[in-house]
């Protein structure tokens, strides 16, 4: 471990970083948090990171000690302290600290802030230029009505668990289904589908509110391109002449074959090449740390 932590205001070593072990982020996955990138010393939408950060906030009913204002600048400040132009930022906030037994939100400390900056190279996945391979995973994503996925909370177990399952069959990355059997998103990004070049996205109801997500729909319709937020199977995927993720860890990256079937010709489509060119140019509009 190297570099410096942010933890409630200080700086600290990362080998020295630590909260209690009596903190609900911990004990119970009571947090929130958000990823950011860095990229040539320019954090991308920061401000949107931020909002959304401070809307699952309030959706659970948790209060952060921070202003928006002095939680972006809190990050710069992170990011600046690491030395990092390009690296993967993940400011997390909990609960506080649970001292007394029991899950009473209440029996809690000020909630806690922890900044975490990690270098990090184009993506996260090591084989985003060749295309992932996905697999439909067992597992199917709670829908708006059990807990609404726009709150990116610390309980990511099932996240976890559906990456395992993929990886056991030999996949890259796992592609969950809601409650209805439609198309969710990814363990850790959303999907994308391209048709005769048109572009297919799954609605809200059981995936997250990728900023990544927005930037992809926002690229495509200023490209002229048409896009499409509905309902998908299976069966469209299976069909689909192009399909890609997307997300801050992730970029945007192609996505080539799914539950052993190729992808249109088993290779990155032109229309995904072209939101990927497209998406390096816009990274570069970010906030300067």
């Amino acid at each position: 471990m190297k570099g410096k932590v942010y933890i409630n205001g200080d700086l600290l070593p990362a080998e020295e970083a630590s909260i209690s072990v009596y903190d609900r982020g911990f004990q119970y996955g009571d947090g929130i948090f958000e990823g950011l990138r860095c990229y040539d010393g320019k954090i991308f939408k920061l401000k949107e990171h931020v909002q959304r950060l401070f809307q699952s906030a309030r959706a659970i009913q948790m209060s952060i000690p921070l202003s928006h204002d002095e939680m972006c600048e809190a990050i710069k400040t992170t990011v600046r302290a690491n030395g990092s132009l390009n690296a993967h930022i993940k400011p997390i906030v909990t609960r506080g600290y649970g001292w007394k037994l029991g899950l009473d939100p209440k029996n809690t400390t000020e909630a806690n802030i922890v900044i975490i900056v990690r270098e990090i190279g184009e993506s996260m996945y090591a084989q985003a230029d060749k295309g992932l391979r996905l697999a439909v995973v067992s597992l199917r994503k709670p829908p708006a009505y059990c807990l609404d996925p726009r709150v990116k909370s610390l309980n990511y177990l099932l996240n976890i668990l559906a990456r395992a399952e993929a990886q056991a069959s030999g996949a890259d990355e796992a592609l969950l289904l809601d409650t209805q059997g439609y198309l969710a998103e990814g363990s850790a990004d959303n999907i994308f589908l391209v048709r005769e070049g048109m572009v297919y996205t799954p609605t809200l109801q059981s995936a997250l509110a990728g900023i990544t997500r927005q930037t992809v729909i926002d690229m495509a319709v200023a490209s002229s391109i048409k896009v499409f937020e509905q309902s998908l199977t299976q069966y469209d995927i299976y069909n689909a002449d192009e399909a890609f993720v997307t997300g801050s860890g992730a970029g945007i990256a192609s996505v080539v074959q799914v539950d052993g079937r190729p992808v249109g010709e088993g290779r990155p489509g032109p229309i995904t090449q072209r939101l990927i060119q497209r998406y390096a140019e816009v990274v570069k509009e970010g906030e300067p740390v």
